[in-house]
C-alpha cells in the first residue's frame, strides 16, 4: 500500500530532521532504501519521473541504495518479460549514464550500491544477447 508507506516514510523523514546521524543506522537506512526501491519501481511500471532526490529529502546515500535495489528488480522483469528487455535496457542504460560521473570512493556501501547498477546493465545486456541468439528480439 502505498499511500500507508509514503505515511510513514514522511513521519520517519520529521523524526531524521532532527537527528540526521540516526540515518547510519543500518535498519533505518534499510528500510528508506526498500521504501525508494519500491517508489522507482513503481515510477517505472507506470511509466513516469522518477522521483527527484530533491523531492524526497533524503540523503544521496539513501537514494543511490534505492535506486541500486531497482535495478536489481529491473533484471528480474527482464527475465520474465522478454518483450520489454530492449526498454529495461534503455532505461538501465540511462541510470548509469547518470551515476558513471559520481566519483564515490570514501563510503564502500555507497560505491558497491553504484557497482551494482553497472552490474544489472551486463546482466541486462547478457538477457539480450541470449534472446538474440534464440531470434526472440
Amino acid at each position: 500500500n502505498l499511500p500507508a508507506m509514503k505515511k510513514i516514510f514522511g513521519a520517519i523523514q520529521q523524526k531524521l530532521k532532527g537527528n540526521p546521524c540516526l540515518y547510519g543506522f543500518p535498519a533505518i537506512q534499510t528500510g528508506l532504501e526498500e521504501y525508494l526501491e519500491t517508489l522507482f519501481l513503481y515510477a517505472y511500471i507506470k511509466n513516469k519521473p522518477m522521483p527527484s532526490i530533491n523531492s524526497l529529502k533524503i540523503i544521496p546515500e539513501v537514494y543511490l541504495g534505492g535506486l541500486s535495489d531497482m535495478t536489481g528488480e529491473l533484471v528480474r522483469l527482464a527475465h520474465h518479460h522478454d518483450h520489454q528487455v530492449r526498454q529495461i535496457h534503455n532505461y538501465l542504460a540511462k541510470i548509469y549514464e547518470l551515476i558513471i560521473p559520481l566519483s564515490i570512493t570514501r563510503n564502500s556501501q555507497t560505491r558497491s550500491k553504484l557497482e551494482t547498477i553497472g552490474n544489472n546493465l551486463k546482466k541486462v545486456e547478457g538477457i539480450m544477447y541470449d534472446l538474440k541468439l534464440r531470434d526472440k528480439i
